[in-house]
């Protein structure tokens, strides 16, 4: 078996305040899609493909409660093939999952812990990079076969996918912009160069060196193609951080993520007078369907997706079952209604996913919005397209439009709201030198003010280097002498 899967579990700093970013938070990882921690999405996927593990790596803190969620992913899984397997030894494969916790501010550091890990290393052919959080129907096995159809020269393969979701993004907050450079034959496409947000807002253009376009004539620079966060290697980038100690220095790794790592790996093929190995480039085919669920517009519309597919599966068919009780709640063939959750008379919910072991009041209104576990909505209450954390209470009377509710929260009767972010009051607010006002109600919701960049995973705006400060003044090869 020659992969091993790494599955990175950030802290969703761009999924706040429902994510372990807030004291109050889930781990990112453990954030429902259709009442399903979205990983046990990626799980499935990676049982798809025959691996030798799947290494969850999750921060040291959270690893407990991600550990009992896998356990009990488990166990479904041997529930679920005891039921369905036809007795062939395919089905009754199951690649092995094994907890990693390490807490790392920056990405990169997990890459680094597995280089200095020698028995990784020497028992790893090749690594399956994955993000927590992404859903799609492609099949493994082709971005399996794109790493195995690789050019000799590239020690990587980097997945890019194009949007997918119907999805207003003007300014480019929810997507984020990035700049890809990348080769411009499609048969044979190589990543050269990546450039975020951040890395051009001073200088108002892109930074290319005359080099690259002699050597890559064809090059094509793209703001369509977004970060999958999937990356496979073989085990040779271990090598290339042997070979260059002074540059790929533990210090390096401690102040990005693996995203500028790979980036760093992709200028390999252009900066030098010699061409080096270097990083292919893949995108995601548009047929199929992927979608990455780091912020929370997509959070929401991950989970409509769900309820779109599920609305057409059911049809018309429950129409007819609807309890003709004019007191009776109504649910939609377009939501979805956890187990325990009661609802009270004449409450009506459509297009919405409501989470476990809720209490829903009389005569409430749910439309277009999310609602984690342990929830208690009281009467005559209205929420519309908002998202709401687990054990929050909603006191009667109360309407909310376009509104975060952050966990535990307690939103007083008759709250009035509308496009506004609901935090609890805290301490960490106030050793960060924030007032009352700030923290505890914040106008407009939080993805709007969230990092430009796609997620923590990926990238990190906090960096205070210059972007090229060791990229181009060094000159060890003699390439930029004048």
């Amino acid at each position: 078996m020659e992969f091993t899967a790494v599955v990175f579990c950030g802290r969703g700093k761009t999924l706040e305040p429902f994510s372990e970013a807030r004291g109050t938070g889930l781990p990112k990882a453990l954030l429902p899609i259709a009442n399903e921690p979205m990983i046990n999405y990626v799980l499935d996927w990676c049982q798809r493909a025959v691996l030798a593990k799947i290494l969850v790596v999750t921060q040291e803190e959270t690893s407990e409660s991600v550990e009992a969620t896998i356990e009990k992913y488990k166990k479904s899984r041997r529930e679920r093939f005891a039921k369905e397997s036809d007795g062939s030894e395919a089905t009754k494969y199951t690649t092995p999952i094994e907890i990693m916790p390490f807490t790392a501010e920056n990405s990169a550091q997990i890459i680094y812990q597995l280089y200095k890990n020698t028995q990784f290393r020497s028992h790893t052919q090749n690594i399956m990079i994955l993000p927590c959080d992404f859903i799609t129907d492609l099949p493994p096995a082709v971005i399996i076969e794109a790493f195995r159809n690789r050019n000799e020269s590239d020690v990587g393969v980097y997945f890019t996918y194009k949007n997918q979701l119907e999805i207003e993004d003007k300014k480019s907050k929810i997507f984020g912009k990035k700049y890809t450079v990348y080769d411009g034959d499609a048969d044979d496409s190589c990543l050269l160069d990546v450039y975020g947000k951040a890395d051009i807002e001073m200088s108002k253009f892109l930074r290319i060196r005359t080099q690259m376009s002699w050597r890559y004539p064809r090059s094509i620079v793209s703001t369509k193609l977004l970060n999958s966060g999937i990356f496979l290697a073989s085990n040779r980038i271990f090598n290339i951080i042997d070979e260059s100690p002074s540059k790929f220095s533990e210090l390096y790794f401690e102040r990005r993520n693996y995203d500028k790592f790979i980036r760093d790996l992709a200028r390999r093929s252009w900066k030098h007078s010699k061409s080096k190995e270097t990083v292919g480039l893949f995108v995601v085919p548009s047929e199929a369907t992927f979608i990455r669920v780091n912020n929370l517009p997509v959070l929401m519309e991950a989970n409509r997706q769900f309820m779109k597919k599920q609305a057409m599966m059911k049809g018309q068919t429950l129409q007819g079952l609807q309890s003709k009780d004019k007191l009776a709640a109504h649910v939609g063939n377009d939501s979805i209604v956890g187990d325990g959750t009661e609802l009270g008379e004449k409450t009506n919910v459509k297009r919405s996913v409501v989470g476990h072991n809720c209490t829903i009041g009389k005569k409430v209104r749910i439309t277009g919005s999310l609602i984690l576990d342990n929830v208690t909505i009281g009467d005559d209450v209205q929420l519309e397209n908002c998202i709401i954390g687990h054990h929050v209470k909603i006191q009667p009377k109360s309407k909310l439009i376009n509104c975060n509710v952050e966990s535990t929260n307690d939103v007083p009767t008759g709250t009035q709201a509308k496009g506004d972010t609901l935090l609890c009051l805290n301490l960490e607010a106030v050793e960060d030198g924030e007032s009352e006002e700030e923290f505890v109600l914040k106008t407009g919701p939080l993805s709007d003010s969230s990092s430009d960049e796609d997620d923590d995973d990926e990238d990190d705006t906090s960096e205070d280097e210059s972007e090229f400060e060791d990229e181009y003044t060094a000159n060890d090869d003699g390439l930029f002498a004048y």
